[in-house]
């Protein structure tokens, strides 16, 4: 497989960072992998003393100043510095081009189940969407794993539990849960600053599971 972080070292405009350190990989080979949530446990252990940490899927675009604003998101709401930003992002399509429109968020507060599924699994779902003229974030039960965005302190309170090798559903609920318990209060932010691909098969392109961890 191509190696996007050693491409990305070598580019001269981008090689300065990796040469600071600001960029670190932990490679683990596909038969030794233990499933997404042992992923980011991992990953987490690359953090390096930054002052925010973002958790992120693979295959994202990102807004124009995306971290900024994020980090003034998180100043409007109520609970900061114990605060965690989180929300599903919106899929983008073949030919959206890479210019991310913000468009308004929406609040993941509820769950479903398949009564039909003879092993019905909770599910985290969006509910109503922000209208546009909120004066801050909306305070909301869960952390998306795909997306959230809070102070690095959430990784000495809230540690990646190193003990549900190939969880996957639950995996969300259960670090809500803890999150809350140790005082962090998750908010929906008001605009969407990313969106993911979704169906990559759809575009052309050949579908594969990641995860992103970006400090």
């Amino acid at each position: 497989d191509r190696n996007g972080i050693e491409e990305f070292c070598n580019m001269p405009e981008y090689k300065i960072y990796c040469d600071n350190g600001q960029i670190r990989a932990l490679y683990v080979h596909e038969t030794e992998s233990l499933g997404p949530a042992m992923a980011r446990y991992y990953a987490s252990k690359l953090w390096g003393g930054e002052t925010y940490f973002v958790q992120t899927d693979s295959h994202l675009q990102f807004a124009k100043d995306w971290d900024e604003k994020y980090k003034i998101e998180i100043r409007a709401t109520r609970n900061y510095h114990k605060s965690v930003l989180s929300s599903y992002p919106p899929g983008f399509q073949k030919g959206n081009g890479t210019t991310v429109p913000e468009t308004n968020g929406s609040r993941l507060c509820h769950c479903e189940t398949n009564a039909l599924d003879p092993n019905p699994i909770v599910r985290i779902n969006t509910g109503r969407g922000y209208q546009g003229d909120e004066p801050r974030p909306t305070q909301i039960p869960f952390i998306a794993a795909g997306f959230f965005f809070a102070r690095s302190e959430f990784l000495i309170d809230v540690p990646f539990d190193p003990y549900i090798p190939w969880c996957f559903m639950g995996e969300e609920i259960a670090l809500s849960m803890r999150a809350w318990t140790h005082g962090w209060d998750i908010y929906a932010p008001r605009k969407n600053l990313i969106t993911h691909q979704y169906r990559p098969g759809r575009m052309g392109l050949p579908k594969f599971w990641g995860t992103v961890n970006r400090l």
